[in-house]
């Protein structure tokens, strides 16, 4: 019994997952830019009532989002903003980042494994 509903539920998901690529495919999501953006302009005018159908559409309650995440979705969407514009900037920031943390490697790994050597001998006794 246990094969069985591991494989019904394999196949849902397979199914699922293969309905939205196809779906995805007949709109012409994964063509060009310009199929794309049309792809995008047609899936963004859809209604609820024409994606499931006016009697389920009628079941469904209204959703509203809480001040908490339409803040946040501001705050994400300048920062973002702000990215795409110092794109350089933030690039520079990351490569110093990165090579700070490679030069200071060895120094790192030594004080972590002290530590953690100290820890280990204050837990023991």
């Amino acid at each position: 019994m246990g094969k069985i509903t591991t494989l019904v539920g394999w196949g849902t998901r397979f199914g699922a997952v293969g309905g939205t690529v196809y779906l995805f495919n007949s709109i012409g999501t994964f063509g060009d830019v310009k199929q794309g953006e049309a792809a995008l302009r047609k899936i963004e005018s859809l209604s609820m009532e024409q994606v499931v159908g006016k009697e389920i559409a009628d079941q469904v309650p209204a959703i509203e989002f809480p001040q908490e995440i339409t803040t946040s979705y501001g705050t994400v969407r300048d920062w973002s903003q702000d990215v795409a514009k110092n794109f350089p900037e933030h690039w520079n920031g990351g490569v110093k980042t990165s090579i700070s943390a490679l030069i200071n490697l060895p120094d790192n790994t030594k004080f972590y494994c002290n530590s953690a050597v100290e820890e280990i001998k204050k837990n023991i006794n």
